[in-house]
């Protein structure tokens, strides 16, 4: 084989004439080799198939209300009649914000019960607006001329105590509680958020106790941190990859908490399919100033040999990726999370095919500014919903003269381009074991892109009736449909319906069709148990304008099996 590449090689001039003959050799198999997947794009599948962590545990907070304080009791019956009222140990709301909740009260004769309800109206202010300790009551008085005094206990804190017993150093764990004072209100949501983002630290499990102060109406904050899993990973087999680069794949994951007792995480990746297909990524991050602020890195590497159809051309190709990125949690609590991303990837992808000595280096520098929106409420029953939206600009740059000549005649994907991507979910409690579940992701694209960056449509998490790599463009959108059914604790069937359509070029460049959509139907089931995840798929074409001569599978059917440890 080497001796009869090197003498083709030989016989021709220069390298333009070897990518006539790459095309003569194409010639046979032109839309099976539309399919065929570049390092950029394997890269990219692999990395958005990465198996979901199991969720981490919720923080425990022990609120005790405190016993309300004594009240001062006129003669039982008496009537007295109201001229006005006034407010003290307010300090969160001001006068005439509370004087307007009994604005309806002056010239009224009121008992001692009547009295006490205006109070409460106070009471019930404070706590509708997250202040869930505060306390409005009559304290002991004499009433000149028919003012009524109300005195307000808005709850603040009188020491806040850390008991850390985790590996993590006491000077983290007092970052998230900086926004928690001695002297400051009570309030909720600041209270929820600090204990939330204590959690998110890796290796960490958290409990908050609130307990009566030293002083009237203070609250004493006892946070205690016990040590959580010192690590945690995966054990994974599926079907997911592929068809030219191996769709059977086995890999595994591991992530090591506090390995320099920071808040820190250290985590590992390692993939490889039934095709010579490799992939490894290793990533660090770690919490930073008052605002836990997250800063991390990783490298990833991929390798590959396509096969099947396409073997005799002995085609392969890497990618590299190093990643730099910062997380800000921006609103902490149960029911809603918002966060922004800034991340920088710096992506160096070759395909090579060695039957002519061609190699095509290329390389992405990619900036991606994202914000990322999660919450659950009670409409119709119940439900959760998530929102993503990230803005990306980069520049591609071509290795070689002969690629970027071609890159010129053709899509003109070189140099710098941008993108946009959306992604909306809900799922919809519908009864105690039926919901509803609904997904759309979208891309926008400024200009043609370079494969890595493209919107595909296929996959076990797209169109599913269709293979990883179907339906890919510079622009699109993709929606699934789901009714799921807890059929018994863990298990789950449910049957849904995809679509998706994309723009195959932002700027056609040819007179083929610049449209291609694709449509499914299927069913699947899963299992989940306390350390493990089973699921299998089977999906149907419905409709579809995809050119793909790959071996049709009808149902296409997915599965995958995880090990949680």
């Amino acid at each position: 084989m080497h001796g009869r590449r090197f003498t083709m090689i030989n016989g021709f001039a220069t390298r333009p004439l070897l990518a006539v003959g790459v095309a003569l050799a194409l010639s046979g198999v032109p839309s099976v080799w539309a399919q065929v997947p570049s390092a950029g794009q394997v890269m990219r599948d692999i990395e958005s198939l990465a198996p979901a962590p199991l969720p981490s545990a919720p923080v425990q907070v022990d609120m005790p209300p405190p016993s309300a304080p004594s009240q001062a009791t006129p003669g039982g019956g008496m009537q007295l009649q109201v001229k006005g009222f006034e407010i003290d140990g307010n300090r969160v709301f001001n006068r005439e914000q509370l004087l307007e909740l009994l604005a309806d009260l002056p010239g009224q004769s009121l008992d001692l019960a009547g009295l006490r309800a205006a109070a409460q109206r106070i009471t019930q202010y404070y706590q509708g607006h997250g202040y869930a300790l505060a306390r409005a009551f009559l304290p002991a008085q004499d009433i000149d001329q028919g003012i009524v005094l109300i005195q307000v206990l808005e709850g603040y804190y009188g020491r806040i105590e850390l008991n850390n017993r985790s590996r993590v150093i006491d000077a983290v764990l007092q970052q998230p509680l900086s926004a928690l004072r001695p002297g400051g209100a009570v309030y909720d949501s600041d209270l929820e958020q600090s204990l939330l983002l204590l959690s998110d630290l890796p290796g960490v499990a958290v409990k908050g106790t609130l307990r009566p102060g030293s002083l009237p109406g203070s609250t004493d904050l006892v946070v205690d941190a016990e040590p959580g899993p010192l690590y945690a990973g995966t054990l994974e087999a599926d079907n997911y990859g592929d068809r030219y680069t191996g769709e059977y794949r086995l890999g595994a994951s591991l992530v090591l908490n506090n390995p320099l007792r920071l808040g820190d995480a250290l985590t590992m990746r390692l993939l490889q399919s039934d095709q010579h297909q490799r992939y490894y990524r290793f990533g660090y991050s770690l919490p930073v100033g008052p605002w836990s602020t997250t800063l991390g890195t990783s490298y990833s590497r991929m390798s590959y040999q396509l096969g099947k159809d396409v073997e005799v051309l002995e085609a392969k190709g890497q990618a590299t990726v190093r990643s730099l990125f910062a997380l800000q949690p921006l609103i902490r609590s149960r029911t809603f999370n918002l966060s922004a991303q800034l991340q920088f990837d710096d992506k160096q992808l070759q395909d090579d095919i060695d039957l002519f000595d061609l190699r095509s280096p290329k390389h992405v520098e990619l900036w991606t500014l994202g914000i990322n929106a999660s919450g659950q409420d009670r409409w119709l029953g119940g439900g959760q919903s998530f929102a993503s939206l990230s803005y990306s600009a980069g520049r591609l740059g071509i290795g070689e003269a002969i690629d970027r000549t071609m890159d010129r005649l053709s899509a003109g994907a070189a140099g710098h381009f941008t993108r946009a991507n959306l992604s909306l979910g809900r799922l919809q409690y519908l009864s105690p074991r039926w919901q509803l579940y609904s997904q759309l992701n979208a891309q926008w694209a400024g200009n043609n892109l370079d494969s890595s960056e493209k919107f595909g449509l296929g996959g076990p998490n797209g169109v599913r009736a269709y293979a990883l790599g179907a339906g890919s463009g510079d622009q699109g959108w993709q929606a699934s449909t789901e009714l799921r059914y807890l059929a018994a604790p863990g298990v789950q069937l449910s049957g849904f319906a995809d679509r998706g359509v994309i723009t195959v070029s932002k700027q056609p460049w040819t007179a083929q069709s610049n449209q291609r959509s694709l449509t499914a139907a299927g069913v699947s089931a899963s299992w989940r148990g306390a350390g493990q995840q089973l699921s299998v798929t089977a999906a149907w074409p419905v409709h579809g304008t995809e050119q793909n001569d790959a071996p049709h599978q009808d149902p296409r059917v997915w599965f995958s099996a995880i090990q949680y440890f």
